[in-house]
């Protein structure tokens, strides 16, 4: 649902979107299957694991393929994987990350015209709160929604509904931005107007999405924002 005015809301994921922080995935992850005597996965394994929660990261690990539901890994194990993955990963929270290009003064800018901006992304929010205080980036955000908040994740609707009413913003005024089909399809089940970015680690078939802008960089959709913005005035 293309829109051509300057929206209210701002919706981001994060992981992929905002920043690079696979290296830290991958290290804590590593040392959960190391715990369980399993083969640590590579950073690029991990990459095409990572989308749908800690717990699916994890059980994709154990079970060395994406394709797998998370019932079919033994509770006890996963329990055990995601004990020593909290504890590895909340150690490593402010280091092994790096803010895309454009990121900080693109939610300079955003904030300063007035629009409400949101974080809606799958990660846990005992990772997602204090990951964006250490890239100095939470000041920015008027609201952080992340996955084991509510009863469904991305590309559930849902989510995007849910921080919408938070916002107080009609989602015809909103825009859902990410680097995944997750992302994108969450945003078509909302019929809210997409924007689609190449550089993170969508692992979906970017012809087949239905995204209503697709950037290489964050500074381009910074640009549309712009243009949009000098539009109105």
């Amino acid at each position: 649902m293309m829109n051509n005015t300057l929206p209210k809301a701002l919706l981001f994921d994060l992981d992929g979107t905002l920043a690079n922080t696979i290296l830290q995935l991958a290290i804590a992850a590593s040392k959960a299957a190391i715990a369980l005597n399993i083969a640590p996965p590579s950073i690029e394994e991990t990459k095409g694991y990572v989308g749908n929660g800690v717990n699916m990261l994890l059980a994709r690990v154990i079970k060395g393929k994406f394709d797998i539901e998370q019932t079919d890994v033994d509770p006890v194990l996963l329990q055990k994987a995601r004990a020593v993955f909290n504890q590895e990963y909340l150690k490593g929270l402010d280091k092994d990350y790096e803010l895309y290009e454009g990121v900080t003064e693109g939610l300079e800018y955003f904030k300063s015209l007035g629009i409400k901006l949101a974080v809606v992304t799958n990660k846990p929010q005992m990772f997602a709160i204090p990951l964006l205080k250490c890239m100095g980036i939470s000041k920015y955000f008027d609201y952080v929604l992340a996955g084991e908040v509510i009863d469904e994740r991305k590309p559930s609707p849902k989510p995007i509904f849910y921080t919408l009413e938070q916002l107080k913003v009609d989602k015809n005024s909103a825009w859902m931005i990410g680097d995944s089909d997750n992302d994108i399809i969450a945003a078509n089940n909302a019929g809210i107007t997409s924007v689609f970015f190449t550089y993170g680690y969508n692992r979906g078939d970017s012809k087949k999405m239905h995204y209503d802008y697709k950037f290489d960089k964050f500074s381009q959709l910074t640009d549309l924002i712009k243009k949009l913005q000098q539009q109105k005035v």
